[in-house]
């Protein structure tokens, strides 16, 4: 049976994840250069587009609680939508995208197979080359900086504290801080020029162009000349300035193992999702219009956060690993920065907050490094137990399950002992709201398959 020449699956991968995304008709949801669309996975079915994300510009797609739903073409997104698996089914893929968009498909004999006029044009190219972030250190100073000249505005203060708990003293420790406005942005941009700090490939800011005849309210002072050439060639001179990719919420710190705060989070004051990364892009390689183009940004990524007690992260410095601050015997994981925090203080144990729960492959090394006797898993109750008994939460739930048993297989792998901390939904989603109620989970060990309850003091016992 003839194959489908190259040339033809060249033109079909060719396709952008939005075109495609456009052409099936699928419900979107946009914030900055990201796409949010529901999970292709047919086993899990969310209401709200917060957990399979297209990144516009690069062309990828990723599930962060599906980890094996992610690709970077068109041909696997079509794959997981109309036949719900990621391999198998690779020809009636590309001739189902052709069918869409109206492209020719040639065998290797060169019979046309499925006609087509061949004149689709991606309306976004994807950006062929990402900057990299600076190293980390340089990151965190600029971080550490920047956030101390951000204000905290009275209902973010409020949020944290009546909401999540925090004293004024950790809430300080955690350096949480409230979005700058424009007008804030504009100041703290000046006295960061004035002491040289690095804005280049600081995840979350890019420079915008902004040309001369604008009205611009940033100082020349702080901008570069340049000339930037329009779609129709017309050459415009004005000046970069850097800009913020988040307004209207809060940020909060991501630390990684050595104490550097590699990222921040953005917590929302309104809209889904809730939390965004503080990220940007570079695309004035592809990007022809002036409002939209970027330069010197770089994705944030996702990465997972390491965090401990309030009493631990007061002497915790910057460069020195965690492993010489608290024991590492016992590992509590958890989704998100927030429960990481506030469990780690709870429990005064060494937590780890995954960006998703599919995302735990980067947690597997520091596993094994830390020599992890004992890993405690207390993802969401709405993990484990379903809220009611329609199919679309019982295959939630199920796949959530089977993420929560592929982590344990590997973590087992390790020799390391995996229990899994669970408790009445009605108590609490998360086990911030658990402990919030004050309450505590209960224990079951998935090698001897024995439940217990827990106390603070027993947190470390098997």
């Amino acid at each position: 049976m003839a194959k489908i020449s190259q040339e033809s699956i060249n033109r079909v991968k060719a396709v952008s994840l939005i075109d495609l995304v456009h052409a099936l008709g699928l419900p979107t949801k946009q914030v900055g250069k990201q796409l949010f669309i529901p999970c292709p996975n047919p086993a899990h079915h969310e209401s709200k587009f917060d957990t399979c994300c297209i990144e516009i510009n690069k062309n990828i797609f990723n599930c962060f609680h599906c980890a094996e739903v992610r690709g970077n073409n068109a041909i696997s997104l079509f794959s997981w939508y109309q036949f719900g698996q990621r391999e198998g089914k690779f020809k009636e893929s590309v001739l189902g995208i052709a069918q869409l968009m109206d492209i020719e498909v040639k065998d290797d004999r060169g019979i046309i197979m499925k006609s087509g006029n061949n004149t689709y044009k991606p309306t976004v190219k994807a950006i062929s080359k990402e900057l990299e972030p600076q190293p980390i250190q340089i990151v965190d100073a600029f971080y550490r900086a920047f956030l101390a000249m951000c204000p905290l505005r009275q209902n973010h203060l409020e949020e944290l504290m009546e909401n999540r708990r925090y004293s004024v003293e950790e809430i300080n420790l955690h350096m949480f801080r409230s979005v700058p406005t424009l007008e804030e942005w504009i100041n703290i941009y000046t006295r960061l020029y004035s002491f040289n700090y690095q804005f280049e490939r600081i995840p979350g800011l890019s420079q915008v162009f902004q040309p001369d005849y604008f009205d611009s309210k940033f100082p020349k002072v702080l901008g570069e000349a340049g000339v930037f050439a329009d779609a129709n060639g017309k050459e415009h001179d004005g000046h970069w300035f850097y800009v913020l990719s988040a307004s209207k919420g809060y940020f909060i710190p991501v630390f990684n193992e050595n104490g550097f705060i590699i990222r921040l989070r953005v917590r929302k004051d309104s809209g889904d999702p809730k939390y965004v990364w503080f990220s940007s892009t570079h695309n004035i390689g592809v990007e022809k219009t002036i409002t939209k183009a970027r330069r010197n940004g770089v994705s944030s990524g996702a990465p997972i956060t390491i965090e401990v007690p309030p009493d631990y992260l007061k002497t915790w410095e910057t460069g020195v690993n965690v492993a010489n601050v608290i024991s590492t015997r016992t590992l509590l994981v958890l989704e998100g920065e927030h429960k990481a925090k506030l469990s780690a203080k709870t429990f005064n144990l060494l937590a780890v907050g995954l960006p998703g729960v599919g995302n735990f492959s980067q947690l597997l090394k520091l596993i094994q490094k830390w020599n992890i006797e004992k890993l405690i898993i207390a993802f969401d109750m709405d993990t484990l137990q379903r809220k009611n008994d329609l199919e679309e939460s019982v295959k939630k739930q199920a796949t959530l399950m089977d993420i929560v048993n592929r982590f344990a297989i590997e973590v087992a792998k390790l020799g390391v002992e995996s229990v899994i901390w669970t408790w009445n939904l009605k108590d609490g989603k998360g086990l911030d709201d658990l402990t919030k109620n004050c309450k505590l989970p209960i224990e079951f060990n998935l090698r001897t398959k024995r439940w217990r309850a827990i106390t603070l003091d027993s947190v470390h016992d098997l």
